[in-house]
């Protein structure tokens, strides 16, 4: 057997596919019967305890319906959730090709795994299979993880209309299924369902050779309670009674618990050798003869694994026809605890023979496990290590922080590698202050090394750990400073990263974690012209950072012009690096200068060419961006039907959880709901993102927020709460500097700063300041208003044409016009019916309900301008 059989891309392949069903499986059509219901429910539970058949019930079930299904079978080292999720993605592959290659890159990023960007994938390539399949995860009971139960209850909530989980679990597991129980949505199976009754007992024996009459059928069943494990326990006890078969003797000897069953019947009959290798084998989680024989020490894999599967002894067929199956929880539970208390020394042994196999066939995850289980930490170490830099470079830190607690203290704050790694995980996770503990702490173990290559690796890793942190913190001079003391030629030794890798999901750069490196640009363009050089020294690409932060912020003071060569330099680079943290945002720049100008088509083809360009990236999850950024225009343009179909399958709501990758896409739906005047609903989502602003400071974003909430006030009427918005964003815009943050907004945030500048002008001691800034926007953005009313007034009476008929226009322009109907019939020599009729047709297809409405819609859009 190949061992790329058994592992692909570091995973157990044999975790998701379906295990075989055993050679004793009979059909229980009153279960099937029920389980058919599966395909008419999102969601089946198949709930019970230990040792009540529920993996084989969903196998004969799945054997009988012949419907397609997925498969993961879980373990205790799967609560992690990039693991979980990779798992899960593998184990789709074979309902839709591309699955695994698409969510990659996800699992590199703990912001994006939280955000469900790999479900969403997910969901996105499965919503058009056109028949049902199904999804099965066993041994759910054993996920602990709150993340993943967030996960599978976000799956299961926008789970595509042909795709059906079936969740095998001892206990009901952490998922929120309330909305799925009012729905009916939820098929349960338990205890009562899985027991097993008289005529299954009687088919249960019959099929092993033993077959009982009614009375001892009905024995089996009052002592057993239908207990699936209960009745194996008996079969086996049978089976050895060669002489009677006496069923009678068998439940006798069978005890009342599997586990004291185990210990006396089953393992204490076995053959000394049988017995051996089942307890030495059972640290491992999968089976295969090579590996059995590498950590028993002995060859006789092949013809033990054989009679196990003969005997069908609580073996689980992962591959029949490739030999690899794995021990019942049952019997792996106990013997291993077995193992521990009879001989703890040989267990820890085992796991090294276990880990020398694994890291001979090049599974280092595997290895590390086992050496770790087995308490060979300096084993295990110098397999972490290596990895660490690489698991910081891709920001997966899920899988190394895993690693790591789990060796003892003086281990984790001994090596300068995991040093490095826990700084820079910290500063990811915006915790500066335990960032530079570690960075402190990389400092102090450089003074007690004496060899020089390793002193200057110290150095270097010092050096970049706080370039990391200072970079977030937003410290330019104490990044400068630090940067003085680079030595290019120490430097270009240890030049291992391609990049800092930034920016993973913020579409403008004013809101990704080093955004003030734009306005160091404006203020001090030497100091920034140095940091950015020799940061260029330490990685061997370039992404595209720099120029994008100095067109951003050109483009933010809005000085269009002289943001476009800088803009053009960092697409340049951003190509060339295949950095799409820098691609987007410079290609959402460019399309923004598009619109600026009044050039809508042109600011469509940008977006388009961006979604060309990140085709060879593959990093799914910019497309939502970009998809969210386009709905803005469709906005612009009054096209409210794609506004809609983005809507529908955004799969977000107003109560959506708020996070860094979500935001934007979530601002973006609270302007589709201004714009459909849901002003409850805009006002609840805007409320909930500004309060997230504030706690994860994010200035950019708040301003947007505070100028949507001003001009949805001002839409209600409620010129005073509009006010207090507005001045509450100019605060903040003036300190920044922001300028296009409110010229963009275009035509509906004229009338919010003309009355801020008339309540600023009323108000005792006015601030001047803020009144020459508020000024100052006013005058801008009207000037930018003379630019694009032409384009719009094009815009709108083509979307007019395109939707109403040439008479409805003219009905249209009288109605704005407040003639009345009458007025209506005698300019257009119409009847008083036809008059109706025209303007019900006109109503609907604007969707609004009377004259006024209509009148209202029109004069904000400039339909008629």
């Amino acid at each position: 057997m190949a061992i790329s059989t058994l592992y692909e891309a570091g995973l157990v392949r044999t975790k998701y596919s379906i295990p075989g069903a055993g050679y004793y499986l009979i059909s229980r059509e009153r279960l099937n019967d029920k389980l058919n219901d599966s395909t008419r429910h999102k969601l089946t539970l198949v709930t019970a305890p230990a040792g009540y058949g529920k993996t084989t019930a969903v196998l004969g079930w799945l054997e009988k319906s012949n419907l397609p299904a997925a498969w993961l079978s879980v373990d205790d080292n799967d609560n992690n959730p990039m693991l979980f999720w990779r798992y899960i993605c593998a184990a789709l592959e074979d309902m839709a090709a591309g699955i695994t290659r698409d969510t990659e890159y996800v699992f590199s990023s703990q912001e994006l795994i939280k955000a469900n960007i790999q479900i969403n994938i997910l969901i996105d390539r499965l919503v058009g299979m056109e028949s049902d399949f199904m999804l099965v995860i066993d041994d759910v009971h054993l996920i602990t993880n709150p993340l993943i139960s967030k996960g599978l209850s976000y799956l299961i909530n926008y789970l595509p209309p042909r795709m059906h989980l079936v969740l095998i679990s001892r206990t009901e597991p952490e998922l929120e299924l309330a909305k799925l129980e009012i729905k009916s949505q939820l098929l349960r199976i338990g205890t009562k369902d899985l027991t097993f009754r008289g005529e299954e007992i009687s088919r249960f024996y019959k099929i092993r050779g033993f077959p009982l009459d009614n009375k001892d059928v009905e024995k089996v069943e009052n002592y057993t309670g239908g207990w699936a494990a209960a009745l194996v326990a008996i079969a086996m006890s049978i089976e050895k009674d060669t002489v009677s078969n006496d069923i009678v003797a068998g439940i006798a000897r069978s005890g009342h618990g599997i586990y004291q069953y185990l210990k006396d019947e089953v393992i204490g009959s076995w053959p000394l050798e049988k017995k051996m290798f089942a307890l030495k084998t059972s640290v491992l989680e999968t089976l295969c003869e090579p590996l059995c024989d590498a950590v028993t020490g002995e060859s006789n894999g092949a013809w033990m694994l054989q009679d196990f599967r003969e005997r069908d002894e609580f073996l689980i067929f992962l591959d029949d026809e490739k030999h690899i199956y794995k021990y019942h929880h049952l019997l792996k539970d106990f013997l291993y605890e077995l193992l521990k208390k009879s001989d703890p020394a040989g267990l820890l042994e085992l796991h090294a023979r276990a880990a020398a196999w694994y890291r001979e066939k090049g599974l280092a995850s595997h290895a590390i496990d086992h050496y770790l289980k087995g308490q060979m930490y300096d084993r295990a170490l110098t397999l972490i290590e290596p990895q660490l830099a690489d698991f910081a470079g891709r920001n997966d830190y899920d899988t190394a922080m895993t690693w790591i607690n789990r060796l003892p203290e003086s281990y984790r704050v001994n090596s300068l590698d995991i040093a490095g790694l826990y700084s820079d995980y910290y500063a990811s996770m915006n915790c500066f202050d335990l960032s530079q503990k570690w960075i402190d702490r990389i400092k102090e173990l450089a003074v007690e090394i004496d060899d020089p290559r390793r002193k200057l690796y110290a150095k270097v890793l010092f050096s970049l750990a706080s370039a990391n942190l200072l970079m977030r913190e937003g410290k330019m001079e104490e990044l400068l400073s630090l940067m003085k003391d680079v030595k290019e030629n120490e430097y270009s030794y240890y030049k291992t990263l391609e990049y800092f890798d930034f920016n993973i999901s913020d579409i403008y750069f004013y809101r990704c974690p080093i955004y003030k490196g734009a306005i160091l640009f404006g203020e001090k363009y030497n100091e920034f012209s140095e940091i950015a050089r020799k940061l260029r020294t330490v990685i061997t690409k370039h992404p595209g950072y720099a120029p994008l932060a100095a067109g951003e912020y050109l483009y933010e003071n809005n000085r269009l012009e002289d943001a476009l060569p800088y803009l053009l330099k960092a697409l340049e680079e951003a190509r060339s690096a295949n950095c799409p943290g820098t691609l987007v945002p410079v290609m959402v720049d460019l399309a923004r200068i598009k619109r600026a100008r009044a050039d809508l088509p042109g600011a469509f083809a940008a977006l388009e060419e961006c979604e060309k360009l990140l085709q060879s990236i593959n990093k799914i999850h910019w497309n939502y961006l970009i998809n969210a950024y386009r709905t803005c225009l469709y906005l612009d343009t009054g096209d409210m039907d794609m506004a809609d179909k983005w809507i529908g399958s955004s799969k977000l709501n107003i109560y959506s959880e708020i996070n860094r990758i979500k935001e934007f896409e979530l601002i973006v739906y609270a302007r589709v709901l201004m714009a459909k005047n849901r002003t409850d609903d805009a006002g609840l989502l805007l409320a909930r993102l500004l309060s997230f602003t504030k706690a994860e400071a994010r200035l950019h974003s708040r301003v947007e927020i505070l100028n949507l909430l001003a001009m949805l006030a001002y839409k209600r009427g409620e010129l005073t709460s509009a006010v207090n918005c507005m001045k509450k964003s100019l605060t903040t815009g003036i300190q920044e500097g922001f300028v296009r943050s409110y010229v963009d907004e275009f035509e509906p945030i004229i009338n919010v700063l003309k009355q801020t500048v008339s309540h600023l002008r009323n108000e005792e001691g006015p601030d001047a300041d803020l009144t020459a800034y508020a000024k100052k926007l006013l005058r801008q953005t009207q000037a930018n208003m003379r630019v694009l009313l032409p384009a719009k007034s094009e815009a709108a009476a083509a979307r007019l044409k395109s939707i109403l008929t040439a008479q409805e226009i003219k009905v249209l322009e009288l109605l704005y016009s407040a003639h009345t109907n009458e007025e209506i019939c005698s300019k257009l020599n119409i009847g008083l019916r036809t008059v109706k009729t025209h303007t019900g047709n006109i109503y609907s297809k604007l969707g609004v309900k009377n004259r006024a409405q209509c009148i209202k819609l029109v004069r904000e859009t400039g339909l008629l301008d």
